[in-house]
């Protein structure tokens, strides 16, 4: 191949190479900062006991309330020096559970509604009737380990954090492209941390309760909403790895991948509602690094490969300047999707499948189209994890 063949190929397949550029950038970041990232983020001394408030929505949980109780209430927090707060709008037996074991531990408030109105009016009930000096959001789906909330709120001790978050562990080791999507996703928030703040917060995550704001009622993403509204606020926000907390995910692929595209709908949303972090000095390297980083993951990223894509078919179709190229794409592709089961393919199969997933959530949100803000239960099968941590 001479010179000029070389440069209509760059030419010609000039997203591709902003997008591999783009991710070998964040992946050498990645993995020089994430492995200077301890398991312990902050230096913590005497034991960091101040009063928490856990909130846990909760819609038609019957069948998994009661063991995620049993799950909470084993912490080795101090039980003093914490409350329970639950809102939920089931139509189940849900809370009559839940009010049998208030009846065994009186530090649990329930607040039920008998209309569901979206989960951020939830939390907004739930913020409003916190005493505690931190709040500790969890799903209700989630089992914790014994040590998690003293872990979690140990980091508070240093006043320069305004927000943490767990390591998320799948539960059911069926939903085998999540455990290695997590682990990729690991390694950027210890990087971010070390660096920074992380973007993206998990379902199991802790806030000074002074610094927390409320939600508007179309809003999604509760969790990275806060962390986002903190960080502006001149406090970190840190992804502590010794904070684990289990989640059961679908193991259906076609869920799995539904829920992927309605996470990804609420992240970039808050991307685009905050752009003016974007290279924003005031922010350090949260606005220089982190934010833009995850912009192009989430945004320009799937953009970029469905430019690829689209290219390498119109010209093996009708011009041929890098025919070779367009073959060797598609092919890849192809065999990526035949032995995506397969473990020499499921890794780049997981990571495109998540290319699609947020390319989707790009459409929905740039079409406005509307979401059902009421948060919906979705199908899970109890893990045998879950069972031997509860």
């Amino acid at each position: 191949m001479n010179m000029s063949e070389i440069l209509t190929v760059a030419i010609v397949y000039l997203p591709l190479v902003i997008f591999c550029s783009g991710y070998l950038f964040i992946a050498g970041i990645s993995l020089f900062y994430g492995r200077k990232c301890g398991s312990k983020p902050v230096a913590i001394g005497e034991p960091y006991l101040p009063s928490i408030s856990v909130v846990v929505p909760t819609y038609n949980e019957e069948e998994i309330i009661a063991s995620r109780l049993d799950s909470l209430f084993k912490s080795t927090y101090p039980k003093d020096k914490m409350e329970v707060v639950i809102v939920d709008s089931s139509t189940d037996r849900t809370p009559i559970i839940i009010d049998e074991y208030s009846k065994r531990y009186p530090i649990i408030k329930l607040i039920h509604d008998n209309e569901r109105k979206g989960l951020a009016t939830a939390l907004n009930q739930a913020f409003e009737a916190c005493k505690g000096e931190i709040v500790v959001k969890m799903d209700s789906d989630l089992t914790l380990a014994d040590n998690s909330l003293t872990e979690i709120i140990s980091n508070f001790a240093d006043p320069t954090i305004g927000a943490v978050t767990g390591k998320v562990n799948v539960a059911n080791q069926k939903a085998s492209t999540e455990v290695r999507y997590r682990g990729l996703h690991e390694t950027i928030q210890k990087a971010e941390t070390y660096l920074d703040s992380i973007y993206m917060a998990h379902t199991f995550s802790a806030y000074r309760r002074h610094l927390m704001k409320s939600y508007k009622t179309h809003e999604y993403g509760d969790e990275t909403i806060q962390t986002i509204h903190i960080r502006k606020q001149g406090y970190k926000v840190i992804y502590d790895p010794a904070v684990n907390f289990f989640e059961d995910y679908p193991d259906d692929n076609k869920e799995l991948l539904r829920q992927k595209i309605r996470r990804s709908e609420g992240l970039i949303r808050i991307i685009l509602e905050n752009v003016d972090l974007m290279f924003n000095r005031r922010y350090g390297k949260f606005g220089l690094y982190v934010y833009p980083s995850n912009f192009f993951m989430f945004i320009v990223s799937p953009i970029l490969l469905l430019i690829t894509l689209a290219t390498a078919i119109v010209d093996l179709a009708f011009f041929s300047l890098a025919a070779y190229f367009d073959i060797l794409i598609l092919a890849l592709l192809g065999l990526t999707i035949l032995g995506r089961k397969r473990p020499v393919f499921s890794s780049i199969w997981t990571f495109i499948e998540l290319q699609f997933a947020q390319l989707r959530a790009l459409i929905n949100v740039t079409m406005l189209r509307k979401r059902d803000y009421k948060w919906t239960k979705i199908a899970r099968e109890p893990s045998q994890v879950l069972k031997d941590a509860t």
